[in-house]
């Protein structure tokens, strides 16, 4: 039984929302269903964009996310509002190139700090820094196989084909930095 709810949460220029579409598309490509509600602040730009990813075997019955198995965050701003929210038990992965305080959490949460904005500027853009954030994703819950998520981003990216070798490195490095994190047991 595979029932996961993962929340993408930022502010407007993060790409929250295409990396919640990328991941809805993986897992209908996987065969779950799978619904995406994109929640956009009031302000495109600097507002806090989240969307809500539901994953099951079965249907979705309930596609909105109050207490997501995982979160997955860009901003402080985002953390102070959706991390307390995440289940008991949880996961979430946050961007510690610009979040310095974490709220007071379960202690069954599990905390993953991975640089997106620091990976992203060193790939020199920083527009993947969402590509990173999704490594992220894969390399710490294992949703589904790494193959899998390629070949959404590949799909993703197919009108502007310039900019797949990137995604794919920025992914990758997401992959990377967030196993060498769980490594540190941060």
């Amino acid at each position: 039984e595979h029932d996961v709810a993962v929340k993408f949460a930022g502010s407007g220029g993060d790409g929250a929302q295409t990396v919640a579409n990328l991941t809805t598309h993986t897992a209908i490509n996987e065969g779950f269903d799978s619904t995406n509600i994109p929640c956009y602040g009031p302000e495109s730009r600097g507002g806090t964009s989240y969307a809500d990813v539901h994953i099951a075997t079965d249907e979705v019955l309930s596609p909105a996310v109050a207490d997501p198995h995982v979160l997955v965050v860009f901003n402080q701003e985002s953390l102070q509002k959706f991390g307390p929210t995440v289940k008991k038990g949880g996961t979430i992965i946050y961007d510690n190139a610009v979040i310095e305080e974490i709220p007071e959490l379960d202690d069954s949460i599990t905390l993953i700090g991975v640089p997106y904005t620091t990976i992203a500027n060193d790939l020199g853009k920083k527009m993947v820094k969402n590509m990173v954030a999704l490594g992220a994703l894969q390399a710490a819950t294992n949703l589904f196989p790494e193959e899998s998520f390629s070949a959404t981003i590949k799909d993703a990216v197919k009108a502007r084909p310039e900019l797949l070798e990137l995604n794919l490195i920025a992914f990758t490095a997401g992959m990377e930095a967030c196993e060498k994190a769980k490594g540190n047991g941060s």
